[in-house]
């Protein structure tokens, strides 16, 4: 079977749910790192908060730091270095890499235009066969009413909640549920929330990866963000991740 190209989207990740695919021991992220130089594996460096992407290479990895080469254009490169947020996606040995930096200087590397950042302290590695733990679902998830046809109000998809915070929401279906791409906008969606009530708002799509299970089953997974959420659905959403903060710091305490 032909492997899918791993895709150089940002990973969205339920609360804690990234932690057991981190490396923080400098050695295996210094490593990592020096094979994907070697490797010359495209970069993708999102800046502007995640909104703006060039591809790039990185030039070099040392226990100081890497060097990024720096884009053609030079508007690019100066708010790539005003930026005080930037993550970096790769892939090293069909493994997504991705890392967060908030310190960049351009300078030159061997005489040529590039960005220096410090080495990064933990640096996600994540591989195909862990994407089915992560799909994992519990029974009693929330559920997202999606309207997947803006002329066709009527016409409801129900989509399963992976993870919910006050700014957006981690969404998985099937292939056949409804058509969530990086980039897509869907209008008046409904998620129930548990003894607060029904929010109303748009959602943005910003990050898709695809699985197909054991029985040939494709599910795709989704982070996105709330479009203007109003006043009323801002209210309930700090509710009930409040709650739920409270019942999983319980859970935590009666396990112990």
């Amino acid at each position: 079977m032909r492997s899918k190209e791993i895709p150089l989207k940002i990973e969205v990740f339920a609360q804690e749910g990234e932690n057991e695919f981190i490396l923080r021991d400098q050695k295996e992220i210094l490593a990592v790192l020096r094979d994907i130089v070697q490797q010359q594996n495209r970069v993708a460096l999102y800046y502007n908060d995640d909104s703006s992407m060039v591809l790039t290479l990185l030039l070099a990895a040392d226990e100081s730091g890497i060097w990024v080469d720096a884009s053609p254009n030079p508007v690019d490169n100066r708010n790539i270095e005003r930026s005080n947020r930037i993550v970096f996606v790769s892939t090293h040995n069909m493994a997504k890499v991705q890392w967060v930096s908030t310190e960049t200087t351009q300078g030159l590397y061997q005489n040529s235009a590039a960005f220096f950042l410090p080495l990064p302290r933990k640096l996600l590695r994540l591989q195909r066969r862990d994407y089915y733990r992560l799909l994992n679902v519990e029974t009693n998830a929330l559920k997202c009413l999606i309207r997947p046809y803006a002329a066709k109000k009527h016409i409801r998809r129900e989509v399963t909640v992976m993870d919910i915070s006050i700014g957006g929401v981690a969404l998985v279906c099937t292939e056949d549920e409804v058509e969530l791409t990086a980039g897509a906008t869907f209008q008046d969606c409904e998620i129930d929330l548990p003894d607060v009530g029904t929010i109303r708002t748009g959602i943005e799509v910003k990050s898709v990866f695809e699985v197909t299970e054991r029985n040939g089953e494709v599910k795709r997974r989704a982070g996105c963000v709330f479009v203007n959420p109003d006043a009323e659905a801002r209210m309930m959403l700090q509710r009930y991740v409040a709650q739920a903060q409270r019942e999983l710091a319980q859970k935590k305490h009666e396990e112990q």
